[in-house]
């Protein structure tokens, strides 16, 4: 190629040691945080941090659907349908059809699901909306810039949408499951 048509060659930028420093900080923090706070409230709770997350956004309405609350969660129908099947069957919430739309299922939340959840902490999900919400779209375009790139760098591709910190349950084989013990006692007849 000739001289002309190279572009010239830029000298490698030297990289700050100290903001990848702050950076990496930055999500441990976070990691952290948000790791520790799901953890106290199934603990406290019994139940997930999505499915609290739930629990709250059916006691601030008489019904939602299923598609409501997806978007107020801004995941996808099916992930809350799995969610709000598992509250159905814990009996915290009660699926029926809407009486305005009878091919619309409306869930509202049960009394036991309001005891719950006048116990319960506020869930991790509703504390990280809430701050991406607050984040000026300027932050908010530098921050999704930042993780897209972090995400990238890691040659990660992302998972289909769920809630945060909703687990599927997990099957336990014959030989991880702690056994029951008995004791028998035996009478000798003398």
């Amino acid at each position: 190629m000739p001289a002309a048509h190279r572009k010239p060659r830029r000298k490698p930028r030297r990289r700050s040691t100290t903001v990848r420093v702050q950076a990496l900080e930055r999500v441990r923090t976070l990691v952290a945080a948000l790791s520790q706070s799901a953890r106290a409230v199934e603990r406290r709770t019994g139940v997930t941090n999505a499915q609290l997350f739930l629990l709250q956004q059916l006691a601030e309405a008489a019904s939602r659907s299923v598609n409501d609350l997806a978007a107020l969660a801004r995941t996808q129908q099916s992930t809350v349908s799995i969610v709000v099947a598992r509250l159905v069957r814990a009996g915290l919430a009660a699926k029926r059809r809407s009486a305005e739309d009878g091919r619309v299922a409306v869930i509202s939340i049960t009394p036991k699901g309001r005891r719950l959840l006048a116990h319960a902490p506020v869930p991790p999900t509703s504390e990280l909306l809430r701050a991406i919400e607050a984040l000026s779209d300027r932050n908010a375009r530098a921050l999704a810039g930042g993780l897209r790139a972090l995400v990238d760098a890691l040659g990660l591709s992302p998972p289909p949408v769920t809630m945060l910190f909703e687990h599927a349950p997990t099957r336990r084989s014959a030989s991880t499951r702690p056994r029951r013990t008995t004791t028998r006692s035996t009478k000798t007849n003398t």
